[in-house]
C-alpha cells in the first residue's frame, strides 16, 4: 500500500510541474566599473535569464573569461547562484582586475593601451565562456560572448 500511495504522489508531483526546458538566456547587460584604484578594477556585469519551469536549479560560472582591448586579464569569480522557479532573475558576474595587467608588456600594443586609456578613460571589454545550468542531474550550457565599451574614472 505504501508503494502504491509513493508512486501516486511522484505521479502526481511529475505531472503538476513543469520542467521541460532550460531557463532562457537574455543576454548579457548592465556591464559597469564598480570600483576603479590604483591596483584593482573591478567590472560587474548582468547575465538575464527567464526561467519558465515550476522548479528552479543551480547556475555556475565555468571559467567565464575577460579580455580587456583583446588581451586576456581575469577570469569571473561568482559563487553557485540558485535559480527561482518561473521568474526573469540576473546572475551577477564580477571581476577583479589588477590593474598592472592591463600594462603588461605581454597582453599586446602596451604603448596603445596605454594613450588610448589615459585619452579616452574607455576600454573594451569582453565576456568568453560558458554558464552552466544545473537540475536533478542534468546540465546544460550557455555560451557566453559580449564585448562592451565601457568608461571608468
Amino acid at each position: 500500500m505504501k508503494k502504491a500511495f509513493y508512486i501516486l504522489v511522484l505521479g502526481v508531483f511529475c505531472l503538476g510541474c513543469k520542467i521541460d526546458k532550460k531557463p532562457l538566456f537574455i543576454g548579457i547587460q548592465k556591464v559597469s566599473v564598480v570600483k576603479s584604484e590604483l591596483d584593482t578594477l573591478v567590472i560587474r556585469a548582468d547575465a538575464l535569464f527567464n526561467n519558465g519551469n515550476d522548479l528552479g536549479g543551480t547556475l555556475l560560472t565555468h571559467g567565464i573569461k575577460v579580455f580587456i582591448d583583446s588581451a586576456f586579464v581575469a577570469t569571473v569569480s561568482s559563487k553557485a547562484f540558485q535559480v527561482p522557479p518561473r521568474d526573469n532573475f540576473t546572475v551577477p558576474l564580477l571581476v577583479k582586475i589588477p590593474t598592472s595587467k592591463l600594462f603588461d608588456k605581454g597582453n599586446g600594443n602596451i604603448l596603445g593601451t596605454i594613450i588610448r586609456q589615459v585619452i579616452t578613460n574607455r576600454v573594451v571589454v569582453n565576456f568568453r565562456g560558458f554558464l552552466t545550468y544545473k537540475f536533478v542531474g542534468f546540465s546544460f550550457d550557455y555560451p557566453i560572448d559580449h564585448r562592451e565599451e565601457i568608461s571608468f574614472k
